[in-house]
């Protein structure tokens, strides 16, 4: 742990915690790539002085053990990834692996389950994950997307094995779906899977009928966006959507998969969200949380690839997670309205799911 405000927690005030470790600096896929150190380094800029309040706790992660890994990923697909972590290669076209990444990775695994840990532990009231590489993209068997484990999935492993939590939900509101996280969960029901994703776009999945399989059907939501959608849409998806689905799920934590790559200006997706979208979004779930689970709010960083945006947009998500308000846009926005075509897509969700959730 780098610091404690403990004395603030005992007074009943609002408490984050942040996870971080310097290594997420070194993780590095080459020149050019998107996923770069500046990332973090942005962020860690933007955040510097929500870093020193007395209502935030500061951890230092430890890596995941293999143990912790193979309860989402399998045996054969670890060794792969350990084993070229030790000289280097490529897990796909856009995902190569430099030499320790290995380790870096589960130091990212070790860092989301350490914030779901503080929380339910209730050392923090939410927590902020500050990770890298990301994971929404890795699978039981297979990753990519810049990913090598999920990180979200295995805290939610972690949780269930250690401290007996249930039933969780995970909105990523990442643009591009988390085909892994849904790869992982898509028999579980007790895993609620929300995901908001521009489409078409990389991976290619996440449709409307793709609401789970087997014992899981329902629990998974997928809301494909057209390029150009708006943040104003994003906010009625939440509001008609995913506040009415979780208060009939009712779970023990929220986990977001927070990506900041669905911003106008991102340099690899067309969706239209702002800095006031995460700002809003993120008071707006951690009120739901606040009445459905405790106050279990746990958040991972996934992607986000326009420096001054993923910077701005986590300073907008932790300054709600602690209540202090305010936003800065980096550049002037786009319209906000609600695009005519979420309300379409709203309804036929609405249809489909309509088999398994109260919803009109």
């Amino acid at each position: 742990m780098l610091g404690c405000s403990e004395s603030s927690r005992r007074r009943g005030l609002l408490t984050t915690g942040i996870v971080y470790h310097d290594a997420y600096l070194s993780h590095n896929l080459g020149d050019g790539h998107p996923e770069r150190p500046e990332r973090i380094q942005s962020i860690l800029k933007a955040t510097e002085e929500i870093f020193k309040r007395t209502d935030v706790i500061l951890f230092e992660p430890k890596p995941a053990s293999t143990i912790d890994l193979l309860r989402v990923h399998t045996e054969d697909y670890v060794a792969k990834v350990r084993r070229m972590s030790e000289t280097g290669g490529v897990l796909t076209m856009d995902t190569p692996v430099p030499p320790g990444v290995y380790q870096t990775a589960r130091l990212a695994v070790g860092g989301a389950m350490l914030a779901g840990e503080s929380v339910v532990q209730d050392k923090v009231d939410n927590a902020f994950a500050l990770t890298r590489p990301p994971g929404h993209h890795a699978g039981r068997a297979f990753g990519g997307g810049f990913c090598f484990f999920n990180n979200v999935a295995i805290m939610i492993e972690y949780l269930r094995f250690h401290h007996h939590l249930r039933r969780f939900a995970i909105l990523d509101w990442d643009v591009h779906h988390g085909n892994g996280t849904q790869d992982i969960f898509d028999r579980d029901a007790e895993v609620f899977y929300f995901s908001t994703h521009q489409s078409p776009l990389y991976p290619g999945t996440g449709r409307i009928e793709q609401i789970g399989e087997g014992p899981g059907r329902g629990s998974k939501i997928n809301v494909p966006l057209p390029s150009g959608t708006s943040g104003g849409s994003f906010k009625y998806i939440l509001a008609q959507l995913f506040a009415p689905l979780l208060k009939q799920f009712r779970p023990e934590l929220i986990a977001v998969s927070a990506g900041y790559d669905a911003y106008f200006d991102d340099p690899l997706a067309n969706l239209s969200f702002t800095i006031e979208t995460y700002s809003y979004s993120t008071k707006f779930v951690k009120d739901l949380a606040h009445d459905l689970c405790g106050g279990r709010l746990v958040v991972v960083l996934e992607g986000g690839y326009n420096l001054r945006a993923v910077s701005q947009g986590v300073f907008a998500t932790l300054s709600s997670m602690l209540d202090l308000g305010g936003v800065e846009e980096p550049s002037p926005v786009p319209p906000q309205i609600v695009d005519e075509s979420v309300l379409r897509e709203v309804s036929q969700i609405k249809q489909t799911l309509s088999s398994y959730w109260d919803i009109s």
